[in-house]
C-alpha cells in the first residue's frame, strides 16, 4: 500500500512542527531573541518570517528537483563528496542533540508542574517519539496533521486571552537585558534563524519527495514559514503585555496562561508537552532519515533515542547550551551554502531543460507537414509549400 502523498497543509503543519518546540511554545525562545528588544524585536521578526519561507521554498525546490532528502545533497552546492557528507554528518549529530534536550525538557516540565520525576517526563517524550517514527513517515505525517491545528489554536486563545481580557500587572520592573551571545536584534534575528534552520532543512525535504507536486510543496513550505512568524508575532505581542513578569518566568507563556485561569494553565501543560513531543518527533525523523535502511534499523531508532534520553537525564543539556551558539554560526554557513547550491541547481535546471528544447528540434523531421501541406520543389534552389 502507497503512502499518501502530502498536500499543502500537511507540508505546513510538518515545518510548523518542527520547530513549535519546549523554546517556542513556552515563550523563552521569542522573548530572548525578540521580546527582549521591545519595538526592534518586530523588525527582527520581519527578517526570520521572510527567511523562514524563502528557505523552506529553496529546500522544497532542491530536494524535488534532484529527487532526493540526502541533506548534503540538498545543503552542499557543487559535488564535493567530502563536504557532502561531512555535512550530512553533521546536520545528523544536530537533529540529535535536539533529541537530547526535548527529552530533558519534557522531564523538566513533568517535575515543575506536577512534582513528579524528571524520568517519567523524558520517558514519556521517548516513548512517542519511538512509536511515532518507527511507523515511518506516513505516521510522523499524520499524528502532526492532527496535533498542530490543536497546538496552534490553542497558542493562538490563550494569547488573545491575555491581549484582550488581560491579567493583573505583576508589578515586577523590567530590566529588558538582552542575551550577551545576542546583544542586538540584528545578530539575535539571525541566530535565532540559524539553529533553528537545522531542523527546517530535513523535515522541509522529506515533505516535498513525499508531496502532491512541486507546487504543493512549494505552497506548504511558504505557508509553513508564514505560521511561524505569525505564531512568533502574537507571542511576542503577549509577552510585551508585562515585560516583567515575561522576564522573570523561565517559561512565560505557561506563566501567563496559569495567571488567565488554573484550568487554562492545565491545558497549556498539555499544549507544552506535545509541542516538544512534536520537534522531538521531526527532528529525530530527520535524524533516522541519515540511518542506512537495513534490517537493524529499527532497533537503531529505538537504541539511539533511548541514549538521547539517559543524555539528557545525566545533564548534557548544559552542554548543549553552550552548544548553542556554535551551532547557531553553523546554522549561518548551513544558509549560504543551501543558497547557493539553490541557484546551481536553477542553473542546472534551465541548461537541461533548453538542452531537452534542442534535442527535440534536432529530432524533428523537416519534411514532416501538416496534413493538407504539400512540397514542390522548382529545379535548382526553389521549392514551395502548397495547401
Amino acid at each position: 500500500m502507497t503512502e499518501r502523498k502530502l498536500g499543502v497543509f500537511g507540508i505546513a503543519f510538518l515545518y510548523a512542527g518542527a520547530i513549535m518546540g519546549a523554546g517556542f511554545a513556552s515563550g523563552r525562545e521569542i522573548w530572548q531573541f525578540f521580546g527582549v528588544f521591545g519595538k526592534y524585536g518586530f523588525a527582527g521578526l520581519a527578517f526570520v518570517g521572510a527567511l523562514f519561507i524563502f528557505v523552506g521554498i529553496m529546500t522544497a525546490i532542491i530536494a524535488r528537483t534532484l529527487k532526493t532528502n540526502d541533506l548534503g545533497k540538498i545543503i552542499v552546492p557543487g559535488n564535493s563528496r567530502i563536504l557532502t557528507a561531512f555535512t550530512g554528518y553533521f546536520m545528523a549529530f544536530m537533529l540529535f542533540t535536539v533529541v537530547i534536550t526535548m527529552t530533558a525538557a519534557g522531564g523538566a516540565l513533568f517535575m515543575q508542574q506536577f512534582g513528579m520525576s524528571r524520568i517519567l517526563g523524558g520517558a514519556f517524550i521517548v516513548i512517542l517519539v519511538i512509536v511515532t517514527v518507527l511507523g515511518g513517515f506516513g505516521r510522523v505525517a499524520k499524528v502532526f496533521g492532527y496535533v498542530i491545528p490543536l497546538l496552534i489554536t490553542v497558542m493562538i486563545m490563550v494569547c488573545a486571552g491575555v491581549i484582550i481580557k488581560g491579567i493583573p500587572e505583576s508589578g515586577i520592573e523590567s530590566q529588558m537585558v538582552p542575551s550577551p551571545l545576542a546583544s542586538f536584534w540584528q545578530l539575535a534575528a539571525v541566530l535565532y534563524l540559524s539553529y533553528n534552520i537545522l531542523a527546517v532543512v530535513p523535515i522541509v525535504a522529506n515533505a516535498a519527495i513525499n508531496s502532491k507536486s512541486t507546487n504543493h510543496a512549494v505552497l506548504g513550505a511558504a505557508m509553513g514559514g508564514s505560521l511561524l512568524a505569525v505564531l512568533a508575532l502574537i507571542i511576542t505581542l503577549t509577552l510585551q503585555t508585562d515585560t516583567g513578569f515575561s522576564e522573570s518566568m523561565d517559561m512565560p507563556m505557561l506563566a501567563f496562561a496559569m495567571e488567565l485561569s488554573p484550568v487554562t494553565g492545565v491545558i497549556y501543560t498539555g499544549v507544552m508537552l506535545f509541542a516538544i513531543y512534536s520537534s522531538a518527533t521531526g527532528n529525530y525523523y530527520g535524524f533516522t532519515t541519515w540511518l542506512k535502511s537495513d534490517s537493524n534499523k529499527n532497533q537503531k531508532i529505538v537504541i539511539i533515542a533511548l541514549a538521547g534520553f539517559l543524555l539528557g537525564l545525566m545533564g548534557f543539556r548544559n552542554v548543549v547550551a553552550y552548544m548553542l551558539p556554535l551551532e547557531g554560526f553553523a546554522g549561518i554557513a548551513i544558509i549560504i551554502m543551501l543558497t547557493c547550491n539553490f541557484f546551481i541547481v536553477m542553473k542546472n535546471k534551465k541548461k537541461e531543460e533548453k538542452s531537452h528544447m534542442f534535442r527535440d528540434f534536432e529530432d524533428h523531421n523537416r519534411f514532416d507537414f501538416p496534413d493538407g501541406a504539400v512540397r514542390v520543389t522548382a529545379g535548382s534552389g526553389g521549392e514551395s509549400i502548397l495547401f
